[in-house]
């Protein structure tokens, strides 16, 4: 009778040491688990906004309301809202060139973004190059552009510091990458000769610009306007 009660009491603790055991494991697993969704939640956070420019320009995302955030880019100055809060511009550097950089909206939100290059307003043949740096450079990552356009054209005839004529280039790249549109832009008016302190008409002349825009943002509301009737004949007379 003692070894049967014996056998009883040595089968409860060995049995209620297993359920003590058992308990420990699904609640170190029931840890490991919690950590695992923490680190994953710390991952995700990190990772940040999606990159492509289906989501948007650089982390920015299309149709964000105008005035309701201030984009960032790395090697950029902090960004100022002008034009009635309609854009954001700022400078800093793209690689090595300096840029000024200005997102656009639209009333229906972000739709666009204009990069414009510096250029040296006496160096004709450095604007065509740079243009095609940056086209090799777009190309490289979207495949070659769908429209282009090349004029280009030089000062004919005699010219002195008086009589002054102009190199001309314009030039146009665009690419498709849906639902976005991808235009590279250079309209270059290099004076003849080359003065860097006499040039008639300045150094703004010449434009290179970058724009990416989404042709599903570009929305102005129109106001309607109601026109009242015009009085009735019995009201006037």
């Amino acid at each position: 009778m003692n070894r049967v009660i014996f056998f009883i009491l040595y089968i409860s603790i060995v049995f209620a040491q297993d359920v003590d055991t058992s308990q420990a494991n699904l609640l170190d697993l029931s840890d490991s688990l919690s950590l695992s969704n923490d680190s994953l939640s710390v991952v995700v956070d990190t990772l940040g906004p999606p990159m492509d420019l289906d989501y948007g320009y650089k982390g920015f995302m299309w149709g964000v309301p105008k005035g309701s955030q201030m984009p960032s880019l790395a090697y950029m100055d902090q960004g100022q809202f002008v034009k009635d809060s309609a854009a954001v511009v700022m400078s800093g550097n793209l690689g090595n060139e300096r840029v000024f950089i200005e997102y656009a909206f639209s009333d229906s939100g972000f739709w666009k973004v204009e990069v414009r290059y510096t250029l040296n307003p006496n160096d004709f043949q450095s604007h065509l190059e740079l243009f095609a740096k940056i086209e090799k450079s777009v190309s490289e990552v979207y495949g070659w552009p769908e429209t282009t356009d090349r004029i280009e054209a030089g000062a004919m005839g005699l010219h002195d510091e008086i009589n002054v004529g102009f190199e001309r280039a314009f030039h146009f790249s665009s690419w498709n990458v849906s639902p976005v549109k991808i235009s590279l832009l250079l309209n270059s008016i290099v004076q003849v000769p080359r003065n860097d302190d006499l040039n008639i008409f300045g150094d703004d002349m010449s434009t290179l610009k970058l724009v990416y825009y989404n042709p599903d943002y570009m929305i102005i509301s129109e106001e309607v306007t109601v026109e009242e009737p015009p009085p009735s004949i019995f009201d006037i007379y």
